[in-house]
């Protein structure tokens, strides 16, 4: 049986961090928490959580400080950054600085645990293929987005990115809004 993952709740609303705490804690994720970026930057060194549930303004040092921090870190966790703020620069400040997701608050329970699979993948080395045409494998590297090559023959080897370093394993995931209807057509021609 492998050992749950540790995902850091980093919020000052402490309300809101007990709610991610329970929520997390019932889908079997064991959780840390930090009421500011300080307190994170000391739990992500020393503790290494799996993934990083982070709001984007908070005293002390916000989000945008914490993702500076780890921004170009081949070892850092995925982030996810949570935030009440409408703004698109700062979506797309938090995307460039590398968080896999952005979510706005409020948010639903399937929003969020649709981020937490999303930033497990990858900190797991889950790369999903962009296509797959002539026996080749595109794809984009979780830790630098660097564009990486494999051939099909490479499928279920790990290898390094070639930028970063970050571990990969080559294989295609079936996307999960695809899944029933794959398996409800084996044995059928595909639907037009």
């Amino acid at each position: 049986m492998s050992a749950a993952k540790t995902i850091l709740i980093v919020d000052d609303d402490r309300d809101l961090r007990l709610g991610l705490h329970t929520i997390l804690r019932q889908k079997g994720f064991q959780t840390i928490e930090a009421e500011d970026g300080q307190d994170a930057k000391l739990l992500i060194d020393g503790k290494r959580p799996d993934l990083v549930i982070l709001d984007m303004m908070m005293p002390r040092w916000g989000g945008f400080m914490v993702l500076e921090q780890y921004q170009n870190k081949a070892d850092a966790p995925p982030f996810i950054m949570i935030t009440a703020d409408e703004g698109e620069k700062n979506k797309a400040y938090a995307e460039k600085a590398g968080v896999v997701d952005f979510i706005r608050k409020p948010f639903s329970l399937s929003r969020l645990m649709e981020g937490v699979e999303k930033g497990l993948r990858e900190a797991d080395g889950i790369v999903q293929p962009e296509k797959a045409e002539a026996g080749i494998f595109r794809f984009s590297c979780a830790g630098c987005g660097a564009r990486i090559k494999a051939s099909v023959k490479m499928m279920g080897e790990t290898r390094p990115c070639p930028r970063c370093s970050r571990a990969f394993v080559v294989r295609p995931e079936i996307p999960e809004d695809e899944g029933p209807r794959l398996v409800l057509d084996l044995g059928s021609a595909p639907r037009r």
